[in-house]
């Protein structure tokens, strides 16, 4: 019987630099994010396969102790694939799949995870596997209205609230499901704590969590936004405009 883990985050975040750390645990088969491929823009025609199918499709051809796959937890990311579904009919489905475990992943500076996913948007590059030669990076224009995430588009100020909310749901959720189900355990990490001085710290909590000896995985992936905001954003003027009144003005701050 393979145990088998989820990763719940909403991207860019530290899961990719993660998740090929602990691909590399000899205990671990890793699915990276089984439900993203079914997102509309890489779906095409296709049909949408069920939930539990593409589990269990992930399954297939398994043979390590545990299994880790990914979803993004956003209603507007693969939450949105099955709109009819609850987050307590998901969270039924795996535990009767065998996934008792349970990561969570956020990132508390929304406005860097934002400028992450616009760099990623526009350039396509969502990984830096440490190949790349550039000595440098052009600044982004970070657009304050109309920004796309999955099945919905929003305003920048909706977006940074939205990435609180979201991420307060599904503990929540994770919160309860493991009171009410005594063999399931969670754990969350932060990118701030947990990624951005060292991935390792990650992958030993984890491996940690999960009973596992910690082994000595490869990094072969580095951060891709490495600079301050006034070097990254050509509209720093406007954004630092947009946020000071807010809350978020403190993400600001390098």
């Amino acid at each position: 019987m393979i145990d088998g883990v989820v990763n719940w985050h909403l991207g860019r975040c530290g899961s990719s630099v993660l998740g090929s750390l602990l691909a590399q645990h000899s205990a671990i088969d890793y699915s990276n994010e089984i439900f993203s491929p079914y997102m509309p823009r890489r779906r095409g025609e296709k049909q949408l396969p069920s939930l539990v199918d593409v589990v269990r499709e992930a399954q297939s051809s398994l043979s390590s102790p545990w299994h880790l796959f990914e979803v993004k937890h956003l209603a507007a990311q693969n939450l949105g694939l099955y709109p009819e579904l609850k987050l307590k009919d998901w969270l039924s489905a795996f535990h009767g799949l065998g996934f008792r475990r349970y990561l969570l992943m956020g990132r508390r500076n929304g406005l860097r995870r934002m400028l992450s996913h616009v760099c990623a948007a526009q350039t396509g590059v969502y990984v830096d596997h440490g190949k790349s030669s550039a000595s440098g990076q052009v600044p982004v224009i970070l657009p304050t209205e109309n920004v796309v995430h999955g099945f919905q588009s929003s305003s920048l100020l909706d977006w940074l609230e939205e990435y609180e909310s979201g991420h307060q749901i599904i503990k929540n959720a994770l919160v309860d499901w493991s009171k009410r189900h005594a063999d399931v355990a969670w754990l969350e990490l932060t990118y701030e704590d947990d990624i951005e001085f060292s991935p390792l710290i990650a992958y030993r909590r984890v491996c940690e969590f999960l009973g596992l000896q910690s082994e000595e995985p490869i990094l072969t992936h580095r951060r891709i936004n490495r600079g301050s905001l006034t070097q990254l954003v050509a509209n720093f003027d406007e954004i630092c405009h947009l946020l000071q009144p807010t809350r978020f003005a403190w993400m600001l701050q390098d």
